[in-house]
């Protein structure tokens, strides 16, 4: 295994020392009669021994210096409840601000280098360390206890370092003892230097070493080569809903591949709009973007091409891809970029009904004003609805009184609406309802931005 050490145990015991580092005793007064103090210091007192002899003047009639607090560890165990999944890696985009060597300064709004930080599972720890308060009489005693005791009421947070990218730099101390006087404690045949003892818990983590990784991104690909002017890469993402971000654009224009939506789901295909490639194996998206780059969860976006023309994109609409299922590789889950989907045209419906199965009161709720109802086939004579002239595709309106049609599929060329109950956007084209945009996208219809 390769050598590391980052100083993680020493920063803890570091800081919890600083805790106990701005206290003071009064020792009296001055000849002009003002009080005077004198601050306690903090050891670390796991001393070594030749060290602490050289202290004593290499004597051993010498007493020690007091008031002083020292700190050192008493146990360390492994916390069971704490541990996490051991295999965990957590990785985080990190984007630097651009610099600008020839000014010295960083250019606000724009992207320098992008990293991304894999960190792998800590290892949690109870770390016991006692704390020792040596004092020369009663009344420094007091004095130091009194302003010790009520900062841990019981337990005071720390903090190890300023990483922002350090998951496990919070954590706290909890005072769980009190020893009011340690006459065992060996400090010579005198016994004017008193001890008290002070008992506290530290949970702690160790981290192993965390892999930096500096990203390399082209900013666009198109049937695998495509060459653009440096001064158009920047007009390359129309409308683009993380500004300032580079993108890895992958098109598939070489596999032919497609992708079906259905609701929060993008399902990729192959060639042949099946599951499997030609080579028989499952389709899988982590596979077939492996060559192109990381998906970043949140940030990478599909887009899905509407209308006739396929290299227009003024109406594409965002879907972001929050993760990959588990159980099928082939199935990406998303969530619609609201403000890309086209906006409704007519009133919302309240569902999508078939008129001779369902009615008010017989599988739809009693007539009510303002009710919207888009019918799949010919409202039937003689029926409920009381209305012998909404076809196939119209959409009927309750006014107070009677059903009539609020929208006439025949004579409007194109419309767009709500299904309330599905939450699903509809388009009326070509002659028919569709999803706007639910449903299966040939390849040069859609693409992937990393």
């Amino acid at each position: 295994m390769q050598f590391f050490y980052d100083q993680q145990i020493r920063r803890y015991l570091t800081q919890f020392m600083r805790l106990l580092g701005e206290f003071s005793v009064k020792t009296g007064k001055d000849r002009h009669g003002v009080e005077e103090y004198i601050q306690v210091p903090v050891r670390y007192g796991d001393i070594n021994r030749m060290a602490a002899h050289i202290m004593k003047n290499q004597s051993e009639n010498m007493i020690n210096t007091v008031p002083f607090i020292s700190v050192y560890v008493t146990d360390m165990q492994i916390s069971a409840e704490r541990r996490h999944n051991p295999t965990h890696v957590n990785k985080v985009q990190v984007f630097e601000k651009k610099f600008d060597n020839a000014t010295g300064e960083y250019v606000d709004g724009e992207v320098g280098n992008t990293y991304t930080i894999e960190r792998y599972m800590p290892v949690p720890y109870d770390l016991t360390v006692q704390v020792d308060i040596w004092t020369s009489n009663t009344e420094q005693k007091l004095q130091l206890m009194e302003q010790l005791l009520v900062l841990f009421n019981p337990s005071i947070n720390l903090k190890t370092n300023d990483n922002p990218f350090d998951w496990t730099n919070l954590t706290y101390t909890e005072l769980v003892n009190i020893v009011w006087s340690v006459r065992q404690v060996p400090n010579g045949t005198d016994d004017i230097i008193d001890v008290a003892a002070l008992n506290f818990n530290l949970p702690i983590f160790l981290n192993p070493p965390a892999k930096v990784k500096r990203q390399t991104l082209i900013h666009t690909i198109l049937n695998e080569i495509k060459r653009m002017k440096d001064n158009s890469l920047d007009e390359w993402v129309p409308n683009d809903p993380i500004p300032n971000k580079q993108w890895v654009v992958v098109t598939f224009e070489d596999l032919k591949l497609q992708v079906r939506i259905e609701g929060d789901r993008a399902i990729l295909l192959s060639s042949n709009g099946s599951l499997v490639d030609d080579a028989g194996n499952p389709m899988s998206w982590a596979n077939k973007l492996e060559p192109y780059g990381e998906l970043r969860p949140g940030i990478s976006h599909l887009r899905l091409r509407r209308g006739e023309d396929p290299s227009d994109s003024s109406q594409d609409i965002i879907a972001v891809i929050n993760d990959l299922d588990v159980e099928n590789p082939a199935v990406a889950h998303i969530s619609m970029d609201e403000d890309s989907l086209p906006a409704a045209t007519i009133p919302a419906v309240s569902a999508i009904i078939n008129p001779a199965k369902n009615s008010p009161g017989t599988g739809l709720p009693a007539a009510a004003l303002g009710q919207r109802y888009l019918v799949l086939n010919d409202v039937p004579e003689n029926s409920a609805w009381g209305i012998t002239n909404a076809k196939e595709n119209d959409i009927i309106e309750f006014n107070g009184s009677t059903w009539v049609v609020s929208f006439n599929s025949i004579a409007t060329p194109s419309a767009t609406v709500l299904n309330t109950m599905s939450g699903l956007m509809y388009e009326w084209r070509y002659g028919q309802w569709i999803s706007a945009y639910e449903g299966a996208y040939r390849n040069g219809w859609w693409r992937i931005y990393l």
